[in-house]
């Protein structure tokens, strides 16, 4: 029951936001279709466990453990794609904010959207345990 819950209050958060179609579990809503990005779910997990408010020791906020480097990365995608939207740090405890901040440094940096690199972006300093950790959770969700 818990695992269902925090499943369908991800899919409200994500609903909102545009997946890569790869390797995604689709849900209907009405007559649009929308997807839950499993990568993203997975990451969520291990950086988290799902929290949005979490601060670690570091000063990494939210669900994604996002920290000012990553914010001004985002910023300066934005700004030479055109796009006029900026965010703060405080953004990360958002998760609507957190998750269009990994869409765009995944965007840019990861196009094919791989799994691995998706892991040496957000962490490059992390152990291979960490790249484990989220492809055992990335396959639990998958074959669930």
């Amino acid at each position: 029951m818990k695992k269902m819950t925090i499943f369908l209050i991800l899919a409200l958060i994500t609903l909102r936001l545009s997946a890569p179609s790869s390797q995604c579990l689709y849900i209907e809503k009405s007559t649009q279709i929308k997807t839950i990005d499993l990568k993203l779910l997975a990451f969520y997990k291990v950086e988290s466990d799902f929290r949005t408010k979490v601060i670690n020791s570091l000063g990494y906020r939210g669900i994604l453990q996002e920290g000012q480097e990553i914010v001004n990365e985002a910023n300066k995608i934005n700004a030479r794609n055109g796009n006029s939207i900026r965010y703060t740090i405080n953004d990360c405890l958002d998760s609507a904010k957190a998750t269009s901040i990994w869409y765009i440094i995944q965007g840019y940096w990861n196009p094919e959207y791989n799994l691995r690199k998706a892991a040496k972006i957000w962490n490059p300093l992390a152990s291979p345990e960490y790249y484990r950790r989220i492809l055992k959770y990335y396959y639990k969700l998958k074959n669930s």
